[in-house]
Parts: C-alpha cells; structure tokens; sequence
C-alpha cells in the first residue's frame, strides 16, 4: 500500500492548485465619457468619468491598466477628429485620483497602473477612471474621439474592454476694432483738393479652420448710400470705408471681405484692414465730428 501514497499525494497537490487558481470576469463593462460642448475660448476644464466592475472566482492580485489612445502618449492623450483633418488632436487625460494628479495608464511614460486586490470573500471592485479636457486647445471645429483600452491582468490571465472618449469642439469667433481716427481736416487749405485718409482694423479671432465673412453697415448718419459722421445736431462729413488699399471698393453689406482662421490666437488675415477717406473740399461746419459702424461676422 505504500507505493500508492505519493501518487495520492500529488493527487491532492494538483486539486488544491487548481481550487486555488482565479479567474476574473466582467460584471460591468467600461462606460464612456462624452464631455459634451467645447469652445477653443473657454476657460474652464471639462471633465467626466468612466465606471467599470469585475470580479474573481479567487483571492488575487490585478493590475489594472489603461492604454495611451490615438496619441501614443500619456503627456497627454489626444483625441483626433473623426473627419480629415484629424489633426491636431484634442488635449485630454484620463486620471486615477478625481485631483487629476495619476495619470492612469500602464506603468511608463509618466504614467501608473493600479494594482487591487481582487476576490476576497466574493466581492466586486469597481473602478473609477477621471476624464478631464483642458481648456485652451486651438483646434479645429468637429466631433474628435479616442478608444482607451482598459486590461485587467492576473496570474494566468487577462481581459480587455474598451471605452471612448468624446467631445464636440464648437465654431466660434469674437470680434474687436480699432477705430479708423481721421485727426484734423482742413478743407480750405490741406484738404482743399486732397482726400484725408485714414486706416482702422477689424480684428476677427475664430476656432481654428473657421471662414468667415465680415460685413459693415452704413453707420448711424448715412443718407442713401453714403456714409456721414455728425457733429453737433445736424452737422455732417461725408466718409467713406473701403476693403482695398486703392480705395476704389466701398466695405459695405455687398462688397464684403472673407477669410478663414488659421489659429484661435491669431485674428484672420492678420487683421482685416478698413481704409477710410474723407473727401476732399467739403463745406463743414468747425467741430468734432463721429459715426459708428455695426461690423457683423459670418461663419
């Protein structure tokens, strides 16, 4: 009887090796993070979240880990847009702590994975992955996504599921001006038979990849077509604003000027230049004379 006892006892090895391995599953998978609305201008960060639960047949170690996404990087992640151009991505991290300062990924490029203690007793670990899009991104307008894997790695195993992270970047622009000052005009003597010119700047800043067309009304005094400043009560200069530096193209609701933005830092087309004159020999009244012009941006 003897001769048997070893084979019984390696029989009892291999059955409590075997009792004793785990096996983790999937009991809700990863959900996704749709931040929703974003302006190149706003100031503020967005963020969400992503919740998943799993749970082991025994007592174990997991490492949970998340990869990089399209960017190939954790310094940050990057979501590309989901029509060409799909460059430049949109900046976003995905963070372990709701402090936004882990980031969540596999061990390397500045980032950590999270080890758990996973089957005790037959409970359940949910996982909390903080999402966070930073505000300031000069990109262009459209729907951008990314993919993050989330693996879940034991002794003797491992699973996958995959979550996406989201956001529609807005179309929009802000408009400023720098007045069109005409100084002093003289119509009996230097301006007697010359024009008195000026220049002034529409300044145009948009999302990134936006055209626009800027249009200019007739002001506050204009009688029929023609614009006037106005002194006093019922004093009037006639002006006039052009789009091209010859003057001979009068700015207006017609005869427009378009560009496109190639960055929300920069105003389009450098700064759109108004060309103003006053003609020459008109019979005025001395003072100081004003109108104001309704710049209207279409994009």
């Amino acid at each position: 009887m003897r001769k048997f006892l070893p084979a019984v006892a390696l029989l009892v090895l291999l059955m409590s090796a075997s009792a004793a391995r785990a096996s983790c599953t999937w009991t809700s998978n990863p959900t996704n993070i749709n931040f929703g609305t974003y302006s190149v201008f706003g100031g503020t960060n967005l963020t969400g979240t992503s919740t998943f639960q799993f749970n082991c047949t025994a007592r174990t170690t997991v490492t949970v880990s998340l990869s990089r996404g399209t960017a190939n990087s954790y310094t940050p992640r990057g979501m590309p847009r989901t029509t060409a151009p799909t460059t430049p991505l949109l900046p976003y991290n995905v963070f372990d702590d709701a402090a936004n300062t882990i980031i969540w990924g596999d061990g390397t490029g500045g980032s950590n994975d999270d080890t758990v203690t996973a089957g005790n007793g037959g409970t359940t670990f949910t996982g909390t992955a903080y999402g966070t899009l930073f505000a300031g991104a000069d990109v262009q307008a459209g729907t951008y996504l990314d993919t993050i894997t989330v693996l879940l790695a034991w002794a003797g195993g491992n699973a996958s599921k995959t979550f996406t992270v989201s956001a529609t970047v807005s179309t929009t622009c802000s408009v400023s001006t720098v007045a069109v000052s005409f100084g002093a005009y003289d119509p009996v003597a230097a301006n007697a038979a010359t024009p008195l010119d000026a220049n002034g700047t529409v300044n145009v800043l948009c999302t990134m990849g936006t055209p626009i067309t800027v249009l200019l009304d007739l002001g506050q005094h204009a009688s029929g077509t023609t614009r006037r400043m106005l002194s006093g009560a019922a004093n009037f200069l006639n002006y006039e604003i052009y789009n091209n530096s010859g003057r001979t193209v009068i700015w207006n609701t017609v005869n427009t000027v378009s560009g496109t933005s190639t960055s929300k830092n920069t105003p389009v087309s450098g700064g759109l230049t108004a060309y103003g004159r006053i003609p020459a020999g008109q019979d005025v009244t001395m003072g100081a004379y004003a109108d104001a012009l309704l710049v209207t941006v279409n994009y």
